[in-house]
């Protein structure tokens, strides 16, 4: 089944009933959720494996608690990184964006992301960078991420 932003117009409360309601459906029926969304907190919950894309392009995937555990692709360090936190004492990580996004119509070449990582090298300017197998898990998934500074 296929949920494209399931929660992200509902009040709080109808959340938690939308999500227990599509957990009891799952374990029933024994479904698999491709989930599309911007909530990772929804994501890192209800996911075992995740994808995270930019422009259309996948820059990092694997198991939920790898990826959202030790994010590779500074877009994935980024997204992280703006998760609020529930902890008065907890301060926001490093990892603002800046500059527009660019068109998928006409993306940048090389990374997609690279006008807008604080990272970019020369080389992110001009080369698609390959995905590159960071981990292997007991399961079938491994963590990948597409970046040149990985490795470096």
């Amino acid at each position: 089944m296929v949920l494209d932003e399931p929660i992200s117009a509902l009040d709080v409360s109808i959340r938690a009933q939308v999500l227990n309601l599509l957990a009891d459906i799952q374990q029933r029926f024994g479904l698999t959720y491709l989930i599309i969304a911007h909530d990772l907190a929804l994501v890192e919950h209800f996911s075992t494996t995740v994808a995270v894309m930019y422009l259309g392009a996948i820059v990092e995937t694997g198991p939920t608690e790898a990826v959202f555990a030790n994010p590779a692709h500074p877009y994935t360090r980024a997204l992280l990184a703006s998760v609020p936190r529930p902890d008065p004492d907890h301060r926001p990580q490093a990892g603002v964006i800046h500059g527009e996004i660019a068109s998928a119509l006409a993306p940048p070449p090389g990374c997609k992301f690279h006008p807008r990582c604080p990272l970019a090298i020369d080389r992110c300017r001009h080369d698609v960078p390959a995905v590159t197998q960071l981990s292997t898990g007991p399961n079938i998934a491994s963590h990948w991420a597409a970046c040149h500074l990985i490795g470096t």
